[in-house]
């Protein structure tokens, strides 16, 4: 994969502790984990999220049916 260049700014904080834990030649690979870990939870965050949302409707349509099909078999 190509890699790209790219500035960013970080709080002097963030850098002192990065650079208390990251030799400086591995910088660019631990963000890069880092960012990929941080979007993969959002991806499955946002996923849960629709799952959630679609299994909810999927049982107020159960529930509205429910009444229509046990209609007419007693």
């Amino acid at each position: 994969m190509a890699s790209v260049r790219l500035n960013i700014s970080l709080p002097e904080e963030t850098l002192f502790v990065l650079s208390k834990h990251v030799e400086p030649r591995k910088r660019s690979r631990f963000i890069n984990t880092a960012i990929r870990h941080l979007l993969k939870e959002k991806q499955e965050a946002r996923l849960a999220a629709e799952y959630r949302t679609a299994a909810e409707e999927i049982r107020t349509i159960n529930c509205d049916l429910e009444g229509t099909i046990s209609d007419g078999l007693d």
